[in-house]
C-alpha cells in the first residue's frame, strides 16, 4: 500500500510519500519526504547513489512522517550541506532547507 500526503511545515509544503512494508510484514516502511530542491529519504534508499546523482538529499530514520521529521538527521549529501542543511538538525528542519 502505497499513502501519500502533503505536509505543511511553517510556510512551506513537502510531499510525504510512504510504501508500506515493501518487504513483508515486519519490514519497515519505505518514506520519501520531498522538497522542490532536495528529499528526506530513510534507510532503505541510498545516500551515496543520491551523492553520484547530485541530488539534495537527507537520511532520517523513523516509521512514519510524524517521526522522520522529529528524528536527527543522520546524513546528507553535499547539495543538501549547500542549501544549509547541518549535522545535528532535525528532520523537520532540513525539509525547510530543501524548500523554496
Amino acid at each position: 500500500m502505497i499513502q501519500i500526503e502533503t505536509i505543511t511545515l511553517d510556510d512551506k509544503k513537502v510531499q510525504g510519500t510512504i510504501v508500506k512494508a515493501p518487504g513483508g510484514e515486519g519490514h519497515p516502511n519505505m518514506i520519501l519526504i520531498q522538497g522542490d530542491l532536495g528529499y528526506l529519504m530513510c534507510g532503505y534508499l541510498n545516500l551515496a547513489a543520491a551523492e553520484k546523482f547530485g541530488d539534495a538529499a537527507v537520511l532520517v530514520g523513523g516509521a512514519d512522517f510524524d517521526a522522520v521529521l522529529s528524528n536527527p538527521i543522520k546524513g546528507m549529501t553535499t547539495k543538501a550541506a549547500e542549501l544549509g542543511v547541518k549535522e545535528g538538525m532535525r528532520g523537520r528542519e532540513a525539509a525547510k532547507c530543501l524548500c523554496r
